[in-house]
């Protein structure tokens, strides 16, 4: 027996246990982790190029300004991408071109408050700010609808693919921003570079996965748009959650804490790029699987990722003193913000539920899952802000991202009975 069939029925084995497809997820896993790999190598040297090169300050203004951008981006079609996953995987036929044109067409509400935005600080005389958001406008919209191809992948189960392409995109756009960092040091540049080769390379792997697909044939979904529009809307309130907190802090307490913070909450988000492989992986299984066999495994599944969420924020809180003092000296202050920081991690527990949602078009559900969260995490950034400064902010993604995990299971184990999957 060779080494790939001796690996293969340890993963048979330990997959009937667990009572979890070991093989897909090593299979598809294993491209989505090389990808994720690259994706937290590239944001360390980009941490690392802003901390030598850059002031605290002007890497505060770099980070509200795409956190403005990601607000901006509420109010389009977000919730395409989660669509075409669900939908392709589903086993519809999907035409990228077309996708790409409607979710174009719905970023209207991006241009123009990119317009309203540059309008404004160009009459509060503030240049920099005026240029940002007039190209960010202009070209985030062509950065999302290009980047459906990544959805469109991970619906096929074409992870090999959707890893290369996001391993050369990440890689490329990283190399320009540090070169523009050495050479420049200078805010409009790396803004510019930021969008303007961000939209290159989003376009270039669009149009690639576009002629790969192109003869694909198969009955077309007509609820794609419809159910792309309800995760939209569902998510409006999260997206201004998920970067409200950045805004206030540049607005409160200026764009040097900002960075403070933004260097505190990185490592740990790029910890949760499990996550993100997860749910890649997980989304399209289980739009094929029924409702009700899911709702027995997920708790234990839950549980599993719980454990596994502990031990990383373990060795995290462990570790962050070293990794700050030897490679952000500068950023020290951020050393103890992270370690709190790091509990947000048992969030990862609850991605088997909220995909299990998505996957399933559980909408009632999903709009009640993804409006009382934020809505409360809203709420909580007014109150503790103000009383506790970033300790406050930190404490409040905490308790979010752990109630967010016990709404899920909730809804999962409870639909409403009028639900449909």
């Amino acid at each position: 027996m060779n080494l790939k069939q001796r690996a293969f029925e340890l993963l048979s084995f330990g997959g009937r246990h667990l009572k979890t497809d070991l093989i897909y997820l090593t299979k598809g896993g294993t491209w989505l982790s090389l990808s994720q790999g690259i994706a937290v190598i590239s944001g360390f040297l980009i941490s690392l190029a802003f901390a030598n090169l850059f002031s605290k300050e002007s890497f505060g203004t770099y980070k509200f300004i795409l956190s403005m951008v990601g607000i901006l981006s509420a109010f389009s079609l977000t919730g395409l991408g989660a669509s075409v996953i669900q939908s392709v995987a589903s086993g519809f036929r999907n035409s990228l071109s077309k996708n790409f044109k409607i979710n174009l067409r719905w970023s209207v509400g991006i241009f123009l408050g990119g317009l309203i935005m540059s309008l404004y600080y160009y009459l509060n005389q503030n240049a920099l700010l005026s240029y940002s958001f007039l190209l960010a406008g202009i070209t985030y919209p062509i950065i999302s609808s290009a980047g459906l191809y990544s959805s469109f992948l991970q619906g096929k189960k074409d992870f090999k693919r959707d890893s290369l392409y996001n391993i050369i995109r990440n890689f490329s756009l990283t190399t320009a921003i540090i070169l523009a960092l050495f050479f420049s040091r200078s805010l409009p540049i790396i803004i510019s570079v930021y969008f303007i080769v961000g939209a290159i390379l989003a376009l270039f792997f669009y149009v690639k996965t576009r002629d790969i697909y192109k003869n694909e044939t198969g009955k077309d979904d007509s609820g794609i748009v419809s159910y792309g529009k309800h995760l939209s809307l569902i998510g409006v309130i999260g997206t201004i959650a998920g970067y409200l907190d950045k805004i206030l802090i540049f607005h409160y307490l200026g764009a040097a804490p900002l960075a403070i913070y933004a260097f505190a909450i990185a490592p740990v988000e790029q910890l949760q790029g499990g996550k993100k492989i997860l749910s890649s992986l997980i989304q399209p299984k289980l739009a094929e699987r029924p409702f009700e066999e899911i709702q027995k495994s997920a708790p234990h599944k839950a549980l599993l990722l719980a454990l596994y969420a502990l031990t990383l924020a373990g060795v995290w809180i462990f570790s962050a003193p070293y990794f700050y003092k030897f490679l952000f000296p500068q950023y020290l202050d951020s050393v103890f913000y992270s370690q709190i920081y790091s509990l947000t991690l048992l969030a990862i527990a609850g991605t088997v539920f909220n995909e299990t949602l998505t996957a399933h078009k559980k909408k009632k559900e999903l709009y009640f899952y993804r409006t009382i969260i934020p809505v409360v995490q809203i709420i909580l950034f007014f109150i503790l802000l103000p009383l506790y400064g970033l300790m406050g902010l930190i404490i409040t993604h905490i308790i979010m991202r752990s109630f967010s995990t016990l709404v899920g299971y909730y809804f999962v184990m409870r639909p409403f009975k009028a639900s449909s999957s």
